[in-house]
């Protein structure tokens, strides 16, 4: 008896498969496939375990689960209780409840990630208006987890969790204008979701920013303003300001110089 023959005689019924593992381990004669079927039993108790508080997985996830593809931690009990909780502020609608839930299948608190079950709640949440969801939902879109890739659907989330103020999905319209991905590339508006961003206090945003204004991407070049915003950057603790301030101001202390070079050059011709 192999681990994939035992997989095929699973139906996704925890209660039956149990009654059935246990039914084969009674007439099984050989040692190693003994041993599997137990492996297996134990696995099916911990996930029994999980379904009582309110964890569900797709039938996929489940064999996976059994078969030990998916790490069987065992959850504090404490974890579980509170998930059991917020599960059921979720099914009362509870938008943030919503959220909690489809964070806890989208990070795999309870063994590898799951993103159907993650995008079903994310979508409850996210037609609440939940801005956190409608961002999580869309990178979910935007990379094809647990739904088709749709990068349409995915701008559509960002656009209306940036309005409603997530930084996160500001950052993501920029990038997607940015780097052209799924639309046109469209340096004015990268350089207003960046400047949103930032005035919403975030410093990647600043860092951007001031990337952007250096190049003249999305509004004029001006290295002065450029380092400005990278300094900004810097202060509020962010760490690839710091180099890339230092590179700008050397080649703003080299441009200078080499301006005042060609002045006094233009001086001594025109002298001449």
């Amino acid at each position: 008896m192999t681990s994939t023959e035992l997989l095929e005689k699973l139906c996704g019924d925890f209660a039956r498969d149990t009654e059935m593992l246990t039914a084969l381990l009674t007439v099984e004669r050989d040692r190693d496939a003994k041993r599997l079927i137990l492996e297996f039993l134990g696995r099916i108790n911990e996930y029994a375990r999980l379904a009582e508080s309110g964890v569900r997985m797709s039938e996929a996830r489940y064999r996976d689960y059994v078969a030990g593809n998916i790490p069987a931690e065992k959850p504090e009990e404490s974890l579980l209780q509170a998930f059991s909780e917020t599960l059921r502020d979720a099914k009362a609608g509870k938008a943030e409840a919503q959220y909690i839930v489809a964070m806890h299948y989208l990070h795999g608190s309870f063994g590898l990630p799951d993103y159907a079950e993650a995008v079903n709640w994310l979508s409850r949440a996210a037609a609440q208006g939940e801005a956190r969801a409608l961002y999580e939902l869309g990178v979910c879109r935007i990379n094809g987890e647990g739904v088709p890739l749709d990068y349409g659907a995915a701008l559509d989330c960002f656009t209306r969790a940036a309005e409603k103020g997530n930084t996160d999905a500001m950052l993501a319209l920029a990038s997607a204008y940015r780097g052209g991905r799924g639309i046109p590339a469209d340096p004015e508006k990268t350089f207003y979701w960046y400047t949103r961003a930032a005035e919403a206090g975030n410093s990647y945003a600043y860092l951007n920013l001031g990337i952007c204004t250096f190049n003249g991407s999305g509004t004029e070049a001006n290295i002065e303003r450029a380092i400005e915003y990278v300094a900004r950057a810097e202060s509020m603790g962010n760490a690839d300001a710091k180099m890339l301030l230092k590179r700008m101001k050397r080649y703003y202390e080299e441009a200078d110089l080499d301006a005042e070079e060609c002045a006094a050059r233009n001086r001594t011709e025109v002298s001449d």
